[in-house]
C-alpha cells in the first residue's frame, strides 16, 4: 500500500446530517452451524431438496455443541428474543368466510365472503396451485398441514372485499407439538381481484408470496420477520414473476441502499430478494432458492413450551456466516461483493453481475451519494444519511472529459482514498474501476480491520476509465462476540466521511 500523504486536505466534510440510531440490545452468541450449514447450501446439496416433501425436517446440532466447537461462552452476552409465537394475524371466522374452493389435486384452498364471486375463488386457487407446483419443483418442502383449521389440513388462503389497500396480511398458526424444531402452519388474507380475471400478475404475485412464507415458516417459524420477508419475495419473483410489483420492490430497495438487507415488513414483495438471488448465483450450485431455503432450516430452534416468543438464536446470518467461513470467507466478504453487484443492476449491467438484472431498467440503478468530477479533487464528502449494519453506500468519481480529467493527466494521476467511520462499526471498501463501456476493469478492495476506524489507498492506472465507483459496506460491530442479528432492529446506523486528493 502507498503511504498517503500528509498533506490531506482537512476541510470539514460535505455532507447532510443524519440522526445517530441507538444502541441494539445484546445478543447471544451464534452456535456453531459449521459443517451442516457447508453442506446444506453453499455449494453442497440442500437439505430440503434432498428429501420428499413432507418429509420430517432436518436440523442444526443443539446449542449445547457449540462450546465444544470453541463458541464464546453462553453468559458473554444476553440471549435475542425472536418473533412472537402467538401471530399478530389471526384467521378469519369461517362464518365471515362462508365460501370455499379446494383443489382436487394440491393441498391449497382459497375463502371468501359471501358476495365475492366464484371465479374470483378459482382464480385465487389457480394461482396457489401454480405457485405448489413450481415450489414442487424446486424440491422445497410444503405448508406444514394445519390440522382441521379452515375446515382442514390444506394451507388456507382467505380473499376479503374491497380494492387491494396494501400490504397481504401472513400469520401463523401456533408451534406445532411434537416437532423436534419451531415449525408453524400458515395462512394469509389478500384481497379479491376487484373484478375476475383481472387481478393480472398481482393477484398471483400475492398467492405465490404468501405460499412461500408458508414455506418458510414450516422451515423455521421462529425465523426473525426480515429473513421471511426476503425468502418469500424472492421465491413468488420464481413462482410468479411480475414485472409491476418486483420494480415498484427493486427501485424502492436501490433508492436505499443505506438499510440493512432485512429492513422489511412481511407482506410486500421487498427488493431484498436481490441478496438470495445473488446467493445462488454466486455461491450455489444452479438450483434457485436453495441457499434461503437451506439457511432457514438449518436455523431452526426448540422454544420451549409457554415462551412468549420464539428463541431468535441461532439465525439466518449465524447459518450463513458459519458455512462462509470453511469456505475461506467472512459475511464481510459477500455483502461487500453483494453491494457491488448492486451497482450493476438494471441499465447499469455490464452482463457479469446477477444475470438477469437487466430487465429492472433504469428502476434497478442504485442511487450514488455523490458524484464528484475529476477536476474538483480534493474534496472531503459524508453520506445523506448514516449506515445501517449490512447496508451499503456509493460514491461516482469521473473521469471522463465532463469530469474535466484529459487523457494524458489520467496516465500519470494518482488518486488517493482515506475513509473514516464511526464506532463500533466495521466498514468494508471496495474501488471498482469503470470503463467506457460501463463494465468493471477491474477492483481493489480495502479490508476492514477490527478496532481501526479508518482505510487507506492509493490507486493508479487511470487512464481508459470512465470513472471509479467507490462502495462500502457497513459489515456490521467490531465487537466479535456482537456480530450482525437481524432480531436487533431497529438497528444502529453509523456515519463515515471520505476523502479523495490527488
Amino acid at each position: 500500500m502507498r503511504p498517503c500523504p500528509t498533506h490531506a486536505p482537512p476541510q470539514a466534510p460535505e455532507r447532510a446530517p443524519g440522526p445517530p440510531g441507538t444502541r441494539a440490545p445484546r445478543r447471544r452468541a451464534p452456535s456453531a452451524l459449521a459443517l451442516l450449514a457447508l453442506a446444506a447450501g453453499l455449494g453442497g446439496p440442500h437439505a430440503a431438496a434432498a428429501r420428499a416433501p413432507d418429509a420430517p425436517l432436518p436440523g442444526p446440532p443443539s446449542p449445547a455443541g457449540s462450546a465444544q466447537a470453541g463458541a464464546p461462552p453462553e453468559d458473554a452476552a444476553a440471549p435475542s428474543d425472536g418473533r412472537p409465537v402467538v401471530s399478530p394475524v389471526q384467521r378469519p371466522d369461517e362464518r365471515d368466510v362462508p365460501q370455499r374452493a379446494c383443489s382436487f389435486t394440491l393441498p391449497v384452498c382459497v375463502h371468501a365472503p359471501a358476495g365475492v364471486p366464484g371465479a374470483a375463488l378459482l382464480e385465487g386457487l389457480a394461482h396457489l396451485e401454480a405457485a405448489m407446483r413450481t415450489y414442487d419443483a424446486l424440491g422445497l418442502p410444503r405448508p406444514l398441514p394445519d390440522g382441521q383449521r379452515g375446515g382442514g389440513p390444506s394451507y388456507d388462503l382467505y380473499l376479503e372485499r374491497g380494492p387491494r389497500r396494501g400490504p397481504l396480511r401472513v400469520g401463523h398458526d401456533m408451534r406445532a407439538l411434537g416437532e423436534r424444531f419451531d415449525t408453524a402452519s400458515a395462512f394469509a388474507v389478500v384481497a379479491a381481484p376487484a373484478a375476475p380475471g383481472r387481478g393480472g400478475c398481482a393477484s398471483a404475485s400475492d398467492a405465490a408470496y404468501a405460499l412461500g412464507h408458508a414455506v418458510a415458516a414450516r422451515l423455521d417459524a421462529g425465523a426473525e420477520e426480515g429473513a421471511l420477508a426476503m425468502a418469500a419475495s424472492y421465491l413468488a419473483s420464481l413462482a410468479a414473476p411480475c414485472a409491476a410489483e418486483e420494480l415498484a420492490a427493486v427501485d424502492a430497495f436501490q433508492r436505499a441502499p443505506e438499510r440493512a438487507l432485512t429492513g422489511a415488513a412481511l407482506g410486500a414483495l421487498d427488493g431484498a430478494l436481490l441478496f438470495p438471488w445473488y446467493l445462488d448465483q454466486a455461491h450455489g450450485t444452479g438450483a434457485p432458492a436453495q441457499i434461503a431455503a437451506s439457511l432457514l432450516a438449518i436455523a431452526a430452534q426448540s422454544t420451549p413450551a409457554g415462551a412468549p416468543r420464539f428463541v431468535g438464536e441461532p439465525d439466518t446470518f449465524d447459518a450463513l456466516r458459519e458455512s462462509l467461513r470453511f469456505r475461506g470467507k467472512d459475511l464481510g466478504d459477500v455483502l461487500l461483493d453483494f453491494a457491488i453487484a448492486r451497482a450493476f443492476l438494471g441499465s447499469r449491467s455490464d452482463g457479469a453481475h446477477l444475470a438477469g438484472a437487466e430487465r429492472f431498467g433504469d428502476f434497478g440503478r442504485v442511487r450514488f451519494e455523490w458524484s464528484l468530477p475529476f477536476a474538483t479533487l480534493p474534496r472531503r464528502v459524508a453520506p445523506l444519511r448514516p449506515i445501517e449494519p449490512t447496508g451499503a453506500t456509493y460514491l461516482w468519481l469521473d473521469l471522463s472529459a465532463a469530469g474535466a480529467a484529459a487523457p494524458d493527466d489520467l496516465k500519470a494521476a494518482e488518486i488517493n482514498l482515506v475513509a473514516e467511520w464511526e464506532l463500533p462499526a466495521v466498514f468494508r471498501w471496495a474501488i471498482v474501476k469503470v470503463d467506457t463501456q460501463g463494465a468493471e476493469a477491474g477492483r481493489l478492495e480495502v479490508a476492514g480491520v477490527f478496532g481501526s476506524t479508518r482505510a487507506e489507498r492509493t490507486v493508479v492506472g487511470l487512464d481508459g476509465l470512465a470513472g471509479l465507483l467507490l462502495v462500502g459496506v457497513n459489515a456490521g460491530s467490531m465487537i466479535r462476540s456482537r456480530p450482525f442479528d437481524p432480531d436487533d432492529a431497529p438497528f444502529m446506523p453509523h456515519g463515515y466521511t471520505v476523502t479523495l486528493f490527488r
